[in-house]
Formats: structure tokens, sequence, C-alpha cells
């Protein structure tokens, strides 16, 4: 087993110890796991979240280049990064990830149109497919930033607070937008990520299967495994079911990463 997506309490929404979280994961017999906690730049232009602090990226670099160091004969570490992306943060996005080794960058999209999606407020002003959109074309432009990275974060996000009565979001109401992300996803060599923190969207994981099954058919081989945990009761959750359902899709692998190159684990 491998998960591409975690957090420790280098993230503001974290108080795991990564050394926890490493263990538990050997526990589990697992040969990979990336621990890419929160790097939200793109906080630094919306002054109404000056209330998160901003990770500290040398602290986070170094205690995950120890263990990586200590844990090497018993389980590979993916020293890693999630960045939030805003336009307007590539600079300071770019110009951090010049200064560290690392393994794996995630790159997600958590604010749209300089809000939170995960707010109630952001639905209250919107129609749902004002909100899915407006969140779909952020998710498009991300996928052109300055920076580089190696996975497309959780698509389909947006959902997890959704206030509509059916907060589904699906390929159909916006076939042509979905198919822009995956077609540029699969041109990029970048890899769509199937995230197990779903809840709140009524699926066990994101993105739907309708969209894992046109990334199949546009060409789209790459895969990572996230779990998007917290702390280490989450480590590699579902992974045994997201298996099974990419296996019934026709997928073979899900893929780890190490310097950046992506690394085939048969599924």
């Amino acid at each position: 087993m491998i998960d591409t997506h975690t957090h420790c309490r280098h993230s503001h929404d974290s108080k795991e110890d990564p050394e926890n979280m490493i263990e538990m994961a050997i526990s589990l017999g697992m040969e990979y796991i990336a621990i890419t906690d929160h790097f939200d730049a793109e906080l630094t232009f919306l002054p109404q979240f000056d209330y998160i602090p901003q990770i500290d990226l040398d602290r986070h670099f170094q205690e995950l280049y120890d263990l990586k160091r200590k844990y090497a004969d018993r389980i590979q570490v993916g020293v890693g990064i999630e960045c939030g992306y805003m336009k307007e943060a590539d600079g300071l996005y770019l110009d951090a990830l010049s200064r560290y080794d690392t393994d794996m960058t995630v790159n997600s999209v958590h604010t749209v149109e300089y809000e939170d999606c995960y707010l109630r407020s952001y639905f209250e002003k919107r129609t749902k497919h004002q909100a899915y959109e407006a969140y779909l074309k952020a998710v498009r432009e991300s996928l052109d930033c300055a920076y580089d990275f190696d996975s497309v974060g959780h698509i389909g996000y947006v959902v997890r607070k959704s206030v509509y009565e059916d907060k589904s979001l699906e390929y159909a109401d916006h076939s042509d937008l979905i198919d822009d992300i995956l077609k540029t996803i699969v041109s990029k060599s970048k890899s769509l990520e199937i995230n197990t923190n779903a809840k709140g969207t009524d699926l066990e994981f994101l993105p739907s299967i309708d969209i894992l099954k046109r990334y199949r058919q546009l060409g789209g081989e790459l895969l990572t495994f996230g779990s998007d945990a917290h702390d280490v009761s989450r480590i590699a959750d579902k992974y045994k079911e997201v298996s099974e359902q990419l296996r019934n899709l026709g997928f073979k692998y899900l893929f780890k990463y190490i310097s950046h190159k992506p690394h085939p684990v048969k599924i």
C-alpha cells in the first residue's frame, strides 16, 4: 500500500506527530507514505484568513529529511508539500519550492474567486452550477501554474461542504470543462489523485467514478492514492476499496513519487 497525501502537525489543521504517521504506515505494511503538509501561500492575499499560521518550511523539510533517513530501511518516506493554488501566489510557491529537495508536490484548489469554498458563505451567494463551475475553472487554471507539481489534489473538494439538496458534481453538467481539465492533466503528464477524504460528498472518494472513467477514456494512466489523513487513524483509508474500483475500471497501477518521478505500484 501507498499513501501520497497526508498531514502532520506541520499543518495548521493537524496535531499529529510525523513519526507516529510513519510508524502507523509501517504497522499497516505499507511501502511508501508521503507527508504533504499545507503550504497555504494563497492566504497571504486573503486578509480574512490572517489567523491561520503559515507553515515553517525549514522545520517541515528538515524534520522530514531526518525521518526519511531514520526509516530508510523500513519504509520509503516521501518528502512532500501541498500547495493551495491561487494565481497571485505563483511567485511565492516558485521561490520557496526552489530552495528544497522534495519528492512529491500536491497541487490543490481550496480558494475560488478569493473565497474558501469550504465555507457556507461561498455557496449562499451562488447557484450550484455557478459554485461548481467557478471551482472547476480554478482547477483548470491551477494546471498552468508557474511552479512544478506532481498530482492534482481532490478534484471535487467543493462538494465536501456544499449546501445544496443534490450535492453531486456530475460530469454531464460540466463535461466540456472537466474534459479540458482531464486532457490537460494527461498532456502535462501529471497524476490525478484519488482522495478518500470524501466525508459530506455521498461518495467513497473523489473524484467520482464517471470522471475516472472519462480520464481513462482520454488516455489517463497516472493515478495517486491520497487519504488526506490528518491523524494516524485515516492513513491508507479505503485503500482496498479504491484498488478494487480502479481494477474494475481497467487501471493497473497507482503511482508513488520519488524525486518527482512516478513509480508504478501494481493494484
